[in-house]
């Protein structure tokens, strides 16, 4: 089970104290933003100090400087519902296209910092690498002091890694969805992605057939002969139906050989949001006939198993639900959400299929945790 770090956990006892804690946090930012930008205004060459501006690799492509393709210039969303989780977040997760959707070859490419975005020759960063223009000033490609000596790798390469290419939701709505244009890059090219990979991980590259193609890669800073960009599907957490398609098509044929019960409860262990009484609330299901299951304790496949042959799904907002996008049209989800912690990436998977989504804000605690009663949960399944 994966356990709270220290780090996690100091945060979360300093939150006991709002204002300590926003105190704290301006603190932090204000000076870390300082030393940055100091290190930017001062530094030389490529090695030190971060970027200076932004370059757009769709101008090279329109323009013809570089060779690539544009898959989708922006895509087609469904409505939102009357009573919508994402309106009530205030993240704009359904507002954010046009999105492209392209790729292009860049020679002799640089790419930076933690997310490894491509640098031109003016000191300044790939701006779809970053994810646009509202979030690419506190991309970590754009902030750092310096950087290690260049690793140089000979042939093609594309890359997964970016800001947000780890945990289970951002490996299969951010970072793996890039390997959609693959077929379109000529011969074996290889693959950087961030180590060590997890059981997930390894498992749905096998299932593409991919794995002897990816080498893990910790610098921030390479130079690669033929390098072929594949942009972001989308900003992270949005809804993206062409992202739901392309990971039903290949992954759905894969699911575990499995019987599985139709209706079950999601589980979530050692985690930084919670059930406060989830043990309470599993063996409640558990007398209505209802499975529970801890994600956690099973392998990508039989995730996709349980998903794909589900009629009701419950559970706390979480990771696990990444895995909506192998349900059915039409089966039922019931979301439960802390009040101080809103997210509608999940409600945006199910108005791609369609699901019958619907959640329940309750009051939680400043660690984003809650108490529920069995019977009040019953009666919001029955009402569907």
């Amino acid at each position: 089970m994966a356990e709270r770090s220290i780090k996690t956990n100091l945060i979360f006892r300093i939150k006991g104290w709002p204002r300590t804690f926003s105190l704290l946090k301006g603190i932090w930012f204000f000076s870390k933003r300082i030393a940055l930008e100091g290190f930017r205004a001062c530094g030389f060459g490529y090695s030190f100090g971060g970027p200076r501006g932004f370059f757009t690799g769709l101008e090279l492509l329109d323009s013809g400087i570089c060779a690539g393709r544009v898959l989708l210039r922006g895509q087609e969303l469904p409505k939102l519902p009357s009573s919508s989780l994402i309106k009530q977040t205030g993240h704009n997760q359904n507002g954010r296209q046009p999105w492209p959707v392209f790729w292009i070859k860049m020679k002799n490419a640089r790419l930076v910092g933690d997310s490894l975005a491509p640098l031109n020759s003016y000191k300044q960063v790939m701006l779809e690498a970053v994810y646009g223009e509202e979030f690419a000033a506190t991309d970590p490609s754009y902030h750092y002091s310096h950087l290690h000596s260049p690793l140089r790798l000979e042939g093609g390469w594309t890359s997964l890694i970016s800001r947000w290419d780890s945990g289970y939701y951002h490996w299969f709505h951010d970072a793996l969805p890039r390997l959609a244009l693959l077929g379109e890059f000529p011969g074996e090219i290889k693959i950087l992605i961030r180590g060590p990979l997890s059981p997930y991980q390894r498992e749905s590259l096998e299932m593409l057939g991919l794995l002897e193609r990816i080498r893990e890669i910790e610098k921030n800073h390479l130079i690669i002969e033929d390098y072929y960009f594949s942009s972001p599907p989308g900003m992270t957490g949005c809804t993206n139906p062409y992202v739901v398609s392309w990971l039903r098509e290949k992954f759905l044929p894969h699911q575990a050989l499995i019987e599985t019960p139709g209706r079950f409860f999601i589980k979530r262990q050692g985690k930084t949001r919670g059930i406060i009484n989830q043990e309470e609330i599993a063996e409640y299901f558990l007398s209505q006939g209802w499975g529970v299951i801890d994600l956690e304790t099973l392998g990508f496949a039989e995730q996709i198993a349980w998903f794909a042959n589900a009629e009701i799904i419950v559970g706390e907002h979480g990771g696990g639900f990444s895995n909506l996008v192998w349900c059915r049209s039409g089966t039922k989800v019931l979301e439960l959400c802390a009040d101080n912690f809103l997210n509608g990436c999940y409600e945006g998977i199910s108005l791609c299929l369609p699901l019958e989504h619907r959640f329940e804000v309750v009051k939680a605690d400043y660690q984003n945790r809650f108490t529920l009663n069995p019977n009040q949960v019953m009666e919001l399944i029955e009402s569907y």
